[in-house]
Parts: structure tokens; C-alpha cells; sequence
């Protein structure tokens, strides 16, 4: 196992907020393990003078709606030092581009570029590493103290897709750090028996996504909230019938991030969760 890079990462506005440089120009990134794909604002790219592919372009979809642009195609793109390219069979530095909710980011690094490593995230500490991580198995981790260590899978868009516990019921769960708050999907509403009139007395959150379109949805309080032994008591979770590729019962955003440290090992299909030191 060796770290290939560790740089600070900020929390504002519920985002976790990271520089890349994009053609060695300094750009503002939201940290977004949710995101399939990495995305550039047209701001960004007028900004730092991208150029843009001539052949190929992108439909971004989002809670927002659909957006359809050329994509960016940087010459190279750097965090912290190391070179950064996407998991395909060319490596390549393409971004699609997008509108970012806010407005106070140049774009969102996924998965596309974060998949070829491990990912270690620790919010209090405000750092995020990289590692290659070659014949490691079961608890690898450098970390002292305790941790729980929970096997994933990756159905599809290199998403590591794991077991969560809500007032008891077992959920697939998702680390989207994208997400400022954490959210109960449509199958997930099933699966704890929810609907639409049983959420009418909760309080209603505006939620935007890529796009230019708001959605409003309830906040509903639950018992517990438990991934590996993790437990939160009383969360507050996001509700609404939207359905997620792949298909998940609920994605943990960055306020489930805070005060705790979060190993996303796509080498092992496993994903570890313990508290910050």
C-alpha cells in the first residue's frame, strides 16, 4: 500500500471542497464520490480557456434536470502533484460540463478519476489521501484505534455499494459526499414503509441538483442510522421518491461525514468507517 497523495479539504456550504489544477490553473472542486462522471462548469472552462471537444458531448442529468454540452478536454489535470486520469482503456482527462448548484465551485471530481485508487476521507481533520493498494486483505488500514470494516459491492459506475442499518432495516447505502445532506431513496422508502402521506407533517427541504430546476422534499426524523456498529441516533434524513443509478435505498452525504474518518477501498471491495482521531 502506498499513499500517492494527501491534500486539505474544507467544508462549506455542507460540501467538501478541494483545488485541482486544470492545465496548471488552480480550480475549486467539489469532492463528489456520488458523481459517475467528473464535470466542469462553462464558467471554469471560459475561465481557464479549456478547450472543448469537437467530437463528443454529454448529457448531465441531475435532481435539477437535463443538461447537454461539449465536453472539456484539459491537457492535464493535477491534485496535489499527482496526475490525475480517468478509469478507461485511453486514460484520459475529459470532464463533462455542467452547472454546479451554487455556484461556488468550478466543477465535481467523481469517480471516474477517484475509482483507480483508495480513497480516504476524514472530515475533522479536513484531509482526503489517495493510495495504491495492491495484495492487501481483511483490516489493512494504518489507522489506529477502532474501525469497522463493511464489504461492498460494485453493481455498476464503480460505485461501492454497501449494507446500512435505518430504525433496523437493512439498506444499500452509498457515500455520495456531493450531497450536503443524507437522503432515503424510493426503494428505500419501501423498504422502511413509507409514503407520501405518512411524510406530509415533516419539515420540507429545497433540494437542487445538477440542473436548473428545485425540488422541495420532507425531512423525517428516525430512531437510528448504524453502518458497521456506527450508530447515530435521531437523524434527521432527507425523503423523497427518487430512483438512483445504481439502484440504492440510501445515500450518505457529507453531514454523515462529520467528526468521522471513511476508507472507500475499491481495491477491495470493502469500505471502512471509524472515528476521527
Amino acid at each position: 500500500m502506498t499513499e500517492r497523495v494527501s491534500v486539505p479539504i474544507e467544508a462549506a456550504g455542507g460540501r467538501l471542497m478541494l483545488t485541482l489544477t486544470l492545465d496548471n490553473q488552480p480550480a475549486r472542486f467539489i469532492l463528489d464520490t456520488g458523481a459517475v462522471r467528473s464535470l466542469v462548469t462553462p464558467e471554469a472552462v471560459a475561465r481557464l480557456r479549456l478547450r472543448l471537444d469537437e467530437w463528443v458531448d454529454s448529457t448531465v442529468m441531475g435532481v435539477g434536470g437535463y443538461r447537454r454540452h461539449r465536453n472539456a478536454d484539459p491537457r492535464s489535470i493535477a491534485l496535489g502533484g499527482l496526475a490525475l486520469h480517468r478509469r478507461t482503456l485511453t486514460q484520459d482527462t475529459s470532464l463533462t460540463v455542467g452547472v454546479v448548484p451554487g455556484g461556488a465551485a468550478d466543477g465535481l471530481l467523481g469517480r471516474d478519476f477517484l475509482s483507480l485508487y483508495d480513497v480516504m476521507i476524514d472530515t475533522a481533520a479536513g484531509r482526503l489521501a489517495l493510495y495504491d493498494v495492491r495484495g492487501c486483505a481483511g483490516r489493512f488500514l494504518p489507522w489506529p484505534g477502532r474501525y469497522a470494516a463493511v464489504p461492498a459491492t460494485v453493481p455498476m459506475g464503480e460505485a461501492l455499494v454497501f449494507e446500512a442499518l435505518v430504525d433496523g432495516h437493512t439498506m444499500r447505502a452509498m457515500l455520495d459526499t456531493g450531497a450536503g445532506r443524507s437522503l432515503v431513496t424510493a426503494p428505500g422508502m419501501m423498504r422502511l414503509g413509507l409514503t407520501a402521506s405518512s411524510l406530509t407533517a415533516d419539515p420540507q427541504d429545497v433540494m437542487q441538483g445538477v440542473g436548473p430546476l428545485t425540488v422541495r422534499v420532507p425531512r423525517h426524523r428516525f430512531a437510528t442510522l448504524s453502518v458497521g456498529g456506527d450508530v447515530v441516533r435521531d437523524p434527521m434524513l432527507l425523503v423523497a421518491a427518487f430512483h438512483m443509478l445504481p439502484m440504492v435505498d440510501l445515500l450518505l452525504g457529507a453531514d454523515w461525514l462529520a467528526g468521522r474518518r471513511v476508507w472507500l477501498s475499491y481495491a477491495t471491495m470493502q469500505v471502512f468507517v471509524g472515528p476521527s482521531e
